[in-house]
């Protein structure tokens, strides 16, 4: 049937902004050349903050690809070089106006593998005290203080949707953290 190992061959990057870049990329799969058109994306940060009376702070925002605003953990792009949590500890202080003490990570999913490298780190965000840095100009965002169960009851609903927020959710879940 032919050498089932899949093998680069070469790449080039054919459109770049500030967001991301795309690369064509050539492979050997099964003694056959396959191109792919490939997302190279610096990563993010993603975090549910957990208030000290047990509720949960999430954003409503609009997302231009979908033409409308959705329901999500608060989460930020990582700048390049920079660490995973230190774009978390800037982003909960950007969106939901807070600072977290205590930090857990929960690990990391990879929300689009099939054509983008995008690594989300996820974070429980506990220990909450008012703080403020200045949003980036393009964001409009509406914080949500729900319960668990209004969470669990949107996950089901479909009026959270978001893919990012249910592995974050799901994760947490797994860890006994919720």
């Amino acid at each position: 049937m032919g050498n089932r190992e899949t093998k680069f061959i070469d790449g080039r990057e054919v459109f770049a902004c500030s967001a991301f870049s795309v690369r064509e990329e050539t492979f050997e799969f099964c003694d056959k050349n396959i191109t792919r058109f490939l997302v190279t994306h610096p990563g993010a940060a993603v975090f549910l903050p957990r208030t000290a009376s047990g509720t949960f702070l999430l954003v409503k925002q609009y997302r231009a690809a979908l033409r409308c605003s959705i329901l999500e953990a608060p989460a930020g792009t990582l700048d390049k070089g920079e660490d995973p949590l230190d774009c978390a500890k800037r982003e909960i202080q950007e969106e939901v106006k807070h600072r977290a003490e205590k930090w857990t990570s929960l690990g990391i999913v990879h929300p689009a593998p099939g054509f983008c490298n995008e690594v989300q780190h996820l974070y429980l965000a506990e220990n909450l005290s008012a703080a403020s840095l200045e949003q980036d100009e393009d964001e409009v965002i509406e914080v949500c203080e729900l319960t668990l169960s209004e969470i669990e009851e949107a996950i089901r609903s479909g009026s959270l949707a978001d893919a990012k927020t249910i592995s974050l959710y799901a994760r947490a879940k797994a860890f006994g953290l919720i």
